[in-house]
Formats: C-alpha cells, sequence, structure tokens
C-alpha cells in the first residue's frame, strides 16, 4: 500500500489530470469486488414488483430480495385457508432470475390479536396457528416444497432463511412496546414451526433499526443485549440483523461496532450479522437528515457498501441489503414506507428510471 500511495503522488505530481480520472474511477469500483457471493448484496421491496422489475433486477444482479410475507392477506379467516396468491409470483419471479428470497415474517390477523402490529401471543391458540401458519410456509416454498411441484417449469430455488419479524425494537412495527421477553417467546416458537420442515433453514432476527424513537423504542444495541438475558434465546436464531441507519459513516460504525460488542459479550461473536435495510432518500427534503440527492444518495451507497464491505470480516457481515427498489407512484401500495425520506429511497423512480444509486449497485453486484 506504501508502494502504491507513492506512486500515485508522484503520478499527481507529474500528471493532474491523469490522477483526476485515477481518483474519479476509484469512487465507481468496489473496494473489494467479486470478493463475495451473489447473495451479499440485495434489494428491499416496499410493493409487490412486476416481472419486468424482477428482469431489471436479475441483469443488475441482485442476489436477495427482502419482501413481507403478510400472514394478513395470506390467512385473513380464523381456521380459513391459505392464499397463497400474494406471495407466490415473487417467489417464481425470484427463482426465474436466480435471486435469493428473505421473507420478513409479519402481519397478525384481527381474529388472531389486537393489531396487525402485535405478535400472536395472547393465547395458545394464536400461538399455534402462528405456528401453522410458518409451517404452511416453509412446506410451500421450502426444499421440495409444494410450490415448485405445482410449477415444474421454474427451476426451484427454495427459501433457505426467514427472518422473525420487523424492527421489534420499535413501537413502529411491535405494539403495544417492544419487549425483548416477549420477542424471545415469538422467536422460538417460529423457529420451532420453521424448522419442523426444514432443519437447516437460517431463522434470522427482526432487523433491529439503530435509533428508534424514546418514546418507548429501544436502541438496537440495548435491545440485543436485553434479548440474549432471555434464557435459550440465542439458540433460535442463526444470524443478528440490523438496519442501522445514520446521516453518516460515522453512525453505521458506531452501531455495528455497539451490536458485535454485545454478541460478543454474550459468547455469540461467531454468529454472523445481515444489515437488511440501509438507505437514503434521493429528494433532498429540508429537515430529512437521511434525505439526500440523486448524486448524495449514490454517493451514501457507495461509502456505506464500502465501509461494510471492507469491515464484513472484522463485523462478520454477510448480507448487504439496500432499502428500497423503487419509489412508490401516486396511488401505488406503500405498505411499509412509514417515514419522511422513504418515499425517494428507490434505486429507480417510481416509473422504472433508473437512478444514479442504481448504476452504483450494479458496480457493487458486477453487473454487465
Amino acid at each position: 500500500m506504501d508502494h502504491e500511495h507513492a506512486k500515485s503522488k508522484y503520478v499527481a505530481a507529474r500528471w493532474p489530470l491523469l490522477a483526476a480520472i485515477a481518483i474519479a474511477l476509484s469512487l465507481l469500483v468496489p473496494s473489494s469486488a467479486g470478493a463475495v457471493s451473489r447473495p451479499f448484496y440485495g434489494i428491499v421491496s416496499s410493493n409487490h414488483p412486476d416481472a419486468t422489475e424482477f428482469r431489471t433486477m436479475g441483469d443488475a444482479r441482485v442476489g436477495t430480495f427482502r419482501f413481507q410475507l403478510d400472514w394478513r392477506l395470506i390467512q385473513p379467516t380464523e381456521g380459513g385457508p391459505y392464499n397463497w396468491s400474494s406471495a407466490d409470483p415473487q417467489v417464481e419471479n425470484a427463482a426465474v432470475n436466480g435471486i435469493d428470497l428473505l421473507p420478513v415474517l409479519y402481519g397478525s390477523p384481527g381474529w388472531a390479536s389486537g393489531s396487525y402490529r402485535e405478535p400472536p401471543l395472547g393465547s395458545e391458540e394464536d400461538k399455534q396457528a402462528w405456528k401453522d401458519f410458518l409451517t404452511a410456509a416453509a412446506q410451500r416454498y421450502g426444499p421440495d416444497g409444494v410450490f415448485w411441484q405445482e410449477h415444474p417449469e421454474v427451476d426451484p430455488h427454495p427459501i433457505r432463511a426467514w427472518q422473525v419479524s420487523n424492527e421489534v425494537n420499535s413501537p413502529t412495527y411491535w405494539e403495544p412496546k417492544p419487549s425483548p421477553k416477549k420477542y424471545a417467546q415469538l422467536l422460538k416458537i417460529s423457529d420451532e414451526a420453521i424448522r419442523e420442515v426444514d432443519q437447516s433453514a437460517d431463522i434470522v432476527l427482526a432487523g433491529m433499526f439503530g435509533t428508534p424513537s424514546r418514546n418507548k423504542g429501544i436502541f438496537s444495541w440495548k435491545f440485543l443485549h436485553r434479548l440474549y438475558e432471555v434464557n435459550g434465546a440465542a439458540s433460535h436464531f442463526d444470524a443478528v440483523a440490523v438496519h442501522p441507519y445514520s446521516p453518516n459513516l460515522a453512525g453505521i460504525k458506531a452501531q455495528l461496532r455497539l451490536i458485535r460488542e454485545r454478541m460478543k459479550k454474550a459468547g455469540d461473536g461467531k454468529t454472523p450479522i445481515w444489515v437488511t435495510e440501509i438507505g437514503w432518500g434521493s429528494a433532498n427534503t429540508h429537515g430529512q437528515p437521511l434525505s439526500k440527492s440523486l448524486k448524495g444518495q449514490r454517493n451514501m451507497l457507495r461509502k456505506s457498501f464500502n465501509l461494510l464491505l471492507d469491515s464484513r470480516g472484522k463485523w462478520n457481515i454477510k448480507r448487504i441489503l439496500w432499502f428500497t427498489w423503487r419509489d412508490p407512484g401516486d396511488g401505488q401500495d406503500v405498505t411499509g414506507v412509514v417515514c419522511g425520506w422513504c418515499g425517494s429511497a428507490g434505486l429507480v423512480e417510481s416509473d422504472l428510471d433508473h437512478k444514479p444509486s442504481f448504476e452504483a449497485f450494479r458496480n457493487f453486484t458486477g453487473a454487465p
């Protein structure tokens, strides 16, 4: 490195133009491109992309697609049949384009809980209904699943990782208030249900928002610390998931260091971290620290991905997923979009025009 640095300084002294070009190119190329498998880079979607969008993702070598597997939609009536029509197209389109799926298991129907944000832990009947739902999902989309048998024309790409809920340390997604003990209960029964079908499946913790509102919210590292204190909780997950949102890189570093410290103190240092959401808006909205310009969004993607890529060994990072795929258009379903900057966080515009951040993402994935 010292030799290369001296060489760069020499070039800059002799040929300023060439040095400027070299610097510009260095911003375009990931610092360790090619050193990770395709699933390492992924995206999160707030709506249901169609086949054309999935083809674009496939061309961009998106490796993981994270989506909500909503129990409310799949089983709206108590004891009723499962309706997989909201999930089947996403599973099929992802498989056709060679993309791994990471479903977020979420959404309590009204008959199982007082709110779709409240976990189904109120009775043994509700717990069993949740377990039955997860068992059915794994039987449908897991290895040798019913879906693959029903669609022999699709090369099987079974779901092998399941994320149990979302941002459970924030009252936005866990009502009436975050509770590590209650989440440990949900985690345990979810793990049991899925492993009845696929013993080798990966159970991924709910992505923890780094710094949720202090009104009932719990910082991610504190929530994780309390979760480890629940007897047996650590035996029911295979990866810790984080959403280290921050206006700058310093905040991302601080959150991940604190998470990793808590993991090591709990004797869980070998467990990987999945960054299942990270992103910034592009609308340059005043008063929104996570809202940048179009170029600012691209630059933050480059910087954050390079940071996580360079630190993946130290922090044992296995996935990086950008929030979100596409900006919502007028009148479109924006389920899950609950913040002022989220509506411009997409890699593509609502009309699918590519943003500068999309091209930056492609540079990391090595897309042609």
